[in-house]
Order: C-alpha cells, then structure tokens, then sequence
C-alpha cells in the first residue's frame, strides 16, 4: 500500500495533491483512458536514487502513443518532473507515478478536444520489506486481453478491469494472486507482474508478444545474464508453471516475489536458490552497490 506526497508535479508546477484532480465526467475515469507508468526510487550512499526512470519514461510515452494521448513535455523533463517530486517528499524510498489523460470534462466516446493534462507524484509505501510467497491460482478461463485488442505494450487504465476481476476471483478462492494465461492457453503474466520460473536450472519467462515488457522483467533478465545463469524467453504452459523447481513474480511494487504454491499446488522452495540470488543482486542495483548496473540510477543532485 503506498500513500501519495503532498506535492503533485501538475502541467509543470508543484501543487498540493489535494488539488491534482480530473472530472468527475471526464474521458479518464468514464472510459478508462488515463495511461500511466509506475517507477520507484531508493536509498543509495549518494542519496535517494530514483531506478531505471529513463526507462519507465520511454514506455509511459510509447502507451501515450498507442492509445493517442498527446504528450507536450519530453521524455527528459518528465525525468526532471519524477526528479522534484521525489525531492519534495523528503523520504529515500518510495513510488513515482507518471500519468497523462485528456482535459476534456465530457465522457464522449472520441474527445471532441485532444489536450491532455499530465501529472507526476511520489508515492509513500506503508508495507516496506520482502513480499512474502505467494499462492497463485491458474484459471483456465482467466486470458490476457489478446494484442489484437489492446497492445500489452500500452499502460492503460482499462485494460486492467479484466485483471482485477481475475484477481478478486482468486483472493475469494484462497490465492494471493493469479496468472492470467494468453489466447493460446499459455502462462502469460499475472494483472500487475511479470511471471519467471527455474526449471532445470534454466530461467524461463514468457516471450514478449502477449506480455507487458516490464522494467523490473528486463532487470532481472540483464542480471541474470550478469550472474552468467542459463536464461530462456519461450512458451510456457500452466503445468510447467506448477511443476516448477522456482517460480517468482516482477513488478516495480514488488520487485521479486517468491511463488509458494500453484492452484495449492507446493512448490519444491519459495525462494529457492536462484530466486534467492536475484532478490540479492538486484536489491543491490537499486541501491547502486552492483557496479554493472549503476547507469540504471537517476541521482536527485
């Protein structure tokens, strides 16, 4: 649970959060329109360091291209934006939110005005620690919205309804969270996170093409590669999935959660060892202690 700053870059200035609002009627929340992208910042010997921004920033504009939001900061002042407000909140570790919607107040299918607006907060996080291992439930007819409909490219608020309700449906079952399959009745990714396994030795995670290309999902393949462990962008079934040696989540909020069971299912070790071994390497990163990594960090000065 995170909690937002007080201070909101709003259009280019600092305001009260209180204040960073949108219409009740507007296109945003009647459509689900808003595209948004989730970073995070972290304590370093230099100070709080906000983590890959430059990376969350050039996936914020592409969902704002996908989905025809007009954006008219660039991607280095949307940097400087996260920067400030990370500043102004005066904590080392946190959330930051950029997010981009249309200004119109009328719910009309295609705005009759394209302006958008486009705010950045900081977020306070209330549950720090390691999440702890998760229960995961597979439904077989909880499915990724297909590309054909909505590129998984695209960090847009509606295409998380669908997710949601998978969601609720497998808390209600007795799970923490669930994994969605894609059209094919493949392991796709669960609502927020992307999904790893260790099988063999050998970590495996979904091809791109069905899944959102998540930063901490990057993170943890280029650290992997780093370790000089055996790593696989391929196909994965529901059972591959179950029967897995190490299975774990990615996600900026997380960042790696260790999986514990599958539709009740336990598996062998949460974390297991290689699970273990990445928490450590990339929780180095985010503090600048693995050199490899350190031009992942964005310094406040």
């Amino acid at each position: 649970m995170a909690i937002t700053a007080p201070l909101v870059w709003l259009d280019g200035a600092l305001v009260p959060a209180a204040d960073a609002t949108l219409p009740l009627m507007g296109h945003a929340p009647q459509r689900g329109s808003l595209v948004f992208d989730v970073g995070s910042f972290h304590p370093t010997t230099k100070g709080p360091a906000l983590f890959r921004a430059r990376e969350h920033v050039a996936r914020f504009v592409n969902s704002a291209r996908i989905v025809g939001l007009s954006l008219a900061y660039d991607e280095e002042a949307l940097v400087r934006a996260a920067v400030s407000v990370v500043r102004e909140c005066r904590r080392d570790e946190g959330l930051v939110r950029w997010s981009v919607f249309f200004a119109a107040a009328e719910p009309d299918l295609l705005p009759r005005d394209g302006a958008t607006r486009v705010a950045v907060a900081a977020q306070l996080l209330q549950d720090t620690g390691r999440p702890k291992p998760l229960r995961i439930a597979v439904f077989d007819d909880a499915r990724k919205a297909s590309p054909d409909v909505l590129s998984p490219e695209a960090k847009a608020a509606a295409s998380y309804l669908g997710p949601m309700i998978a969601r609720r449906r497998a808390v209600a079952s007795g799970a923490d969270d669930v994994v969605l399959l894609d059209r094919d009745g493949d392991v796709a990714e669960a609502p927020i996170a992307n999904v790893f396994v260790v099988r063999g030795g050998t970590l495996v995670t979904p091809s791109l093409g069905y899944v959102l290309p998540g930063i901490t999902r990057d993170a943890v393949l280029a650290i992997a590669r780093d370790e000089g462990l055996s790593v696989q962008e391929a196909k994965l079934s529901p059972e591959a999935l179950a029967t897995a040696d190490e299975a774990f989540l990615t996600a900026t909020s997380l960042p790696i959660a260790p999986v514990a069971s599958v539709n009740g299912r336990a598996l062998a070790s949460a974390p297991g060892p290689i699970t273990a071994r990445l928490v450590e390497r990339f929780e180095a990163a985010q503090r600048g202690a693995h050199p490899s990594f350190a031009h992942w960090l964005t310094h406040l000065g």
